[in-house]
């Protein structure tokens, strides 16, 4: 099993795909249609060394929420050991970015389509961020600018007080799932006996360290078992607040004509399932991360857009929907991009739903400081 990529065999196998993207831009070119954008790669890609790269994994997941009557954290183990070898120096979740939560609160106030993806997405987020911020006498940016200089300067070495400090201002910088990921670093005993926050925040972060999704289960032993100190939240929802706006029978109709019998009755539906039922019967979910991540789990799972492309609607409801969906995955690319930029080379892991994946790696796999790798680089 592999412990690492080799950065030279990274390096070389990108400049191979450039050099094929190179030879075929130029049979364009001389057909005179030089392809969008091959200037850049053309100019750029032999000067691009792995030291300017940023290594990127998505994983992609079956939100695991849906296991819970059945999934016991030992399931994970195998899966845990193959993403431990990746050695990840940051990871992200789906959840929105603090700035993207900002802007819907001031659409809000004007739009209550905002408002509705708010109370769906980030209402715990904003609820006790404002708490927070109340109490602790600072805005969201401030808080975020404390939150990040503790972070910088003490770290893993914050002693209780300190990190029960560190847990308020992330709170109230909106990022949430940092914060709940400092509480879980202290101990019971002190969780219960802290008064730097107030009963109902404290309570609420001790039922989310016993939530069932992929965060909780996945991500946090993960960070425990690196020393990893803050996630970072890039998912989208932005989107979300148009396509609600949308007549909502009409959606309705087209949503369930594209996911309705025919979907279910499709093969790469019945694969999808029989993944997940594998999953349970085997007690391991290895494979089943190996599937969902493969290039043919990655195609079942795209063809549930078939039956949106396949509508052809006079109120064009299908189309902007899936509009809507390349949207989203672009903005958590480059939220994605965001999280991995540093003065030093980055190793980021992406935990995302399994039907973005094969999306984001479609919009990572351009970017030339980006070395996307895949789990069964280190899983085979």
């Amino acid at each position: 099993m592999k412990a690492r990529i080799d950065p030279n065999r990274s390096a070389m196998t990108g400049l191979a795909v450039a050099a094929l993207s190179l030879s075929l831009g130029l049979a364009h070119a001389r057909d005179g249609a030089f392809p969008p954008g091959q200037a850049v790669a053309a100019r750029l890609t032999g000067h691009m060394a792995p030291r300017l790269q940023n290594e990127i994994m998505v994983l992609g997941t079956a939100h695991l929420a849906a296991f819970r009557d059945w999934l016991e954290p030992a399931q994970l183990d195998g899966t845990l050991d193959v993403l431990a070898r990746f050695a990840p120096t940051r990871i992200a979740v789906e959840r929105m970015p603090p700035d993207e939560i900002a802007l819907l609160l001031e659409r809000r106030q004007h739009d209550p389509v905002a408002g509705k993806v708010i109370d769906q997405f980030a209402r715990a987020i904003v609820t006790h961020g404002a708490a927070l911020q109340a109490a602790l006498g600072i805005d969201r940016i401030e808080a975020a600018r404390q939150a990040g200089a503790m972070l910088a300067d003490s770290g893993a070495a914050l002693d209780e007080t300190a990190r029960v400090a560190l847990v308020a201002r992330l709170l109230a910088a909106y990022e949430y799932d940092s914060a709940v990921l400092q509480w879980s670093y202290l101990a019971p005993s002190a969780r219960a006996e802290t008064d730097g926050l107030p009963d109902e925040v404290r309570e609420a972060l001790d039922r989310r360290l016993q939530g069932r999704d992929e965060i909780v289960l996945l991500v946090h032993p993960l960070a425990h078992r690196l020393g990893l100190q803050r996630l970072y939240p890039v998912d989208s929802q932005y989107g979300g607040a148009r396509t609600s706006a949308l007549p909502e029978q009409a959606l309705g109709e087209a949503s369930q004509q594209a996911w309705g019998d025919a979907w279910r009755a499709s093969d790469a539906w019945r694969r999808i399932e029989a993944a997940q039922v594998q999953a349970r019967e085997s007690g391991d979910l290895l494979d089943f991360y190996r599937t969902t991540n493969s290039e043919q789990g990655q195609g079942d799972d795209a063809e549930q857009w078939i039956g949106w492309l396949d509508q052809s609607r006079a109120d064009g409801i299908d189309r902007f929907r899936y509009a809507m969906w390349e949207l989203r995955n672009q903005r958590m690319a480059a939220y994605a991009m965001d999280a991995a930029a540093s003065t030093v080379p980055e190793r980021v892991l992406f935990v995302v739903g399994s039907s973005h994946k094969a999306y984001i790696d479609r919009a990572l796999a351009p970017q030339l400081g980006v070395s996307l790798v895949q789990f069964q680089d280190y899983a085979d």
